[in-house]
């Protein structure tokens, strides 16, 4: 109802996992949707696959093919193939994810200013953008990297490249309401609880002065909902905000060009970092041997889903993604020929991680 409220020509396609989609179930989602909303879904969706060890040899000699419900994460990247002339803009999310006109809107318009930042760096005589009126810079020297990553976990304000900008995406971090209607004891609150001893709360305390500065983050727009959500409570406050599978450690921030402006930046794989500020940097932890986290599964941040324009999509698929973002999925080189195995077949590989 929100998109459409916009003008937008939306259709929903789901993705089941079972074995058939019962009729009172289909008519239950369609009579809950918008007039004139589409409706297609593709059950018992889940691939087939023969396990393997890791060099790619059967697990046992007799292996038989089964099922492979981590696959069933995959399966949305066929549907957006055989649908992708149809519409301009898609996303793909898990069901448990509230998805709303707002967060598009915010994610087109962040878009539009990347690429404009990025064609301006192109046509920069030094191939770059800095931020309007950055603040001179009086370190005397830089951090360095400590990975594979080509620079080090000290930049603010630094200016970007064309090709930096080109892997700088919009994103999104989960978030979840804590519901205490009960009233009862919950395993997240009260005295000693995880939230109010969280764990570097030594070294990053929580920061009141910022709020009072500069605002505080407005909850309806992740979590509002209207009354009745048996697992959600309506109208939150933003104390009762939580995040998932990252933490203040995994975080950076950065002053990115033009309208872009100040934005957390979320882990990604070394030699894929354009650079910002770890909230790690100078030992801010207490670890002289931590490390900036890349690869941890806590930590990452998975968002659960991803949207993008058309174009956006075959950018992904014809140069972004090693062995495509659509299928067949196929070639040794980067599928190792099965996309279902452990190497690729998570699912936060195909779902936003």
């Amino acid at each position: 109802t929100d998109m459409v409220s916009r003008g937008w020509s939306v259709d929903v396609y789901l993705i089941c996992g079972f074995e058939d989609l019962k009729e009172e179930r289909r008519r239950m989602i369609v009579d809950a949707l918008p007039e004139n909303v589409g409706f297609e879904y593709w059950d018992s969706a889940i691939p087939f696959y023969y396990v393997k060890k890791f060099n790619q040899d059967l697990k046992k000699p007799d292996q038989t093919i089964e099922l492979a419900p981590h696959g069933l994460s995959r399966q949305h990247r066929f549907v957006v193939r055989d649908k992708l002339m149809d519409y301009d803009f898609f996303t793909a999310f898990e069901d448990d994810m509230r998805i709303m006109s707002g967060h598009v809107v915010n994610f087109l318009e962040m878009s539009v200013e990347i690429d404009r930042m990025r064609r301006l760096a192109e046509k920069s005589p030094s191939k770059a953008v800095s931020v309007e009126d950055a603040l001179e810079d009086h370190r005397s020297t830089r951090g360095k990297s400590q990975d594979k990553a080509n620079v080090g976990n000290d930049l603010v304000q630094d200016p970007m490249t064309a090709e930096d900008l080109r892997r700088l995406w919009p994103g999104f971090i989960r978030s979840e309401v804590i519901d205490n209607r009960s009233g009862g004891s919950h395993p997240l609150l009260g005295g000693g609880s995880p939230l109010d001893n969280y764990k570097y709360k030594e070294f990053v305390p929580a920061s009141m002065e910022y709020e009072q500065v500069e605002g505080t983050i407005d909850p309806n727009i992740c979590c509002g909902v209207p009354e009745g959500r048996e697992r959600t409570p309506a109208h939150p406050k933003k104390d009762d905000l939580l995040l998932w599978e990252t933490d203040i450690s995994a975080m950076g921030v950065r002053h990115y060009p033009g309208g872009i402006g100040w934005a957390a930046s979320q882990p990604v794989e070394d030699r894929a970092d354009v650079g910002s500020y770890w909230s790690g940097e100078g030992h801010r932890f207490g670890d002289k041997d931590m490390k900036r986290p890349r690869r941890v599964n806590s930590l990452l941040g998975q968002q659960a889903g991803w949207m993008a324009t058309r174009s956006q999509i075959l950018y992904f698929h014809e140069h972004a993604c090693p062995g495509g973002f659509l299928p067949p999925f196929d070639g040794w080189k980067d599928w190792v020929n099965d996309s279902l195995q452990t190497r690729n077949g998570a699912v936060e590989f195909w779902s936003g991680g």
